[in-house]
């Protein structure tokens, strides 16, 4: 079997393109190097003085974390497929014979952000592109998760929330109670508490949805040691996600 010439790459990714890359779509959509001074503070880097490999770019090693949340991938899985995919070397801005982080850079510069709380700054820089681009990143609440810093105050959530001490909880504290009401005991639900709960459901499913491709299509499972690194890895979830959904908006942005 013959090598691959340029060329002969080239072609193969003409036609990728042309079947929807969507990490191809993704480059266009997000600026990655928004997020360059978040990692470079996050993440030191020596000066070369001991000479050695220079390290890996901070926002490609970004970028490798983002193709390992969005497909659910442990590290060793995240390199092979790195070596194996035309698509994450274009997305990487790699070509097809350079070198890939292995398995043990991937964990150490994810190590560098959990010790650094990294996550939180990207998502501060991640919202400000979304405003910038139009966008405003309103939030619900969840009953057991409350905050006052939120961009809203309305609960959401089904009738296991639901009693006398959490609606009086929630109105002495200023939050809007949008929790499901339970079905009276003994009698029919009332037609308009029936309405009333669909209409919240219709709210409450577009959150659901996330969580549906999160479990589903992106695998999302973390196993971890310390609450910390959980915690980065489920930001780093959380972040590919919405830099999904920020696209699928574009994508769906009629031109003025």
């Amino acid at each position: 079997m013959k090598e691959p010439g340029f060329f002969d790459v080239a072609e193969c990714l003409a036609g990728l393109s042309k079947k929807g890359d969507v990490l191809e779509q993704l480059n266009r959509t997000v600026d990655f190097e928004l997020f360059r001074a978040d990692l470079e503070r996050a993440v030191p880097r020596s000066n070369g003085a001991k000479g050695g490999r220079p390290p890996f770019d901070h926002v490609l090693m970004l970028k490798v974390l983002i193709l390992q949340a969005m497909n659910g991938l442990g590290d060793e899985a995240t390199e092979y497929f790195m070596r194996d995919r035309l698509t994450w070397k274009r997305f990487l801005g790699l070509e097809i014979a350079d070198t890939v982080p292995d398995a043990n850079t991937i964990w150490m510069f994810r190590e560098h952000l959990t010790k650094a709380g990294a996550i939180p700054g990207l998502f501060d820089t991640f919202d400000r592109a979304l405003r910038d681009a139009g966008y405003l990143a309103m939030s619900g609440q969840l009953p057991n998760l409350l905050d006052k810093t939120n961009t809203a105050s309305g609960v959401w959530a089904d009738t296991a929330y639901r009693s006398e001490k959490n609606e009086a909880f929630m109105a002495k504290n200023g939050f809007v109670s949008k929790v499901h009401r339970k079905k009276p005991k003994g009698k029919p639900m009332p037609e308009r508490t029936r309405k009333a709960n669909a209409l919240k459901s219709m709210v409450r499913s577009k959150i659901e949805h996330v969580f549906a491709h999160q479990k589903g299509p992106m695998a999302a499972i973390v196993r971890t040691i310390g609450k910390a690194r959980a915690e980065t890895k489920i930001g780093m979830i959380n972040l590919a996600d919405n830099m999904r959904r920020f696209m699928w908006l574009e994508r769906r942005r009629v031109p003025a």
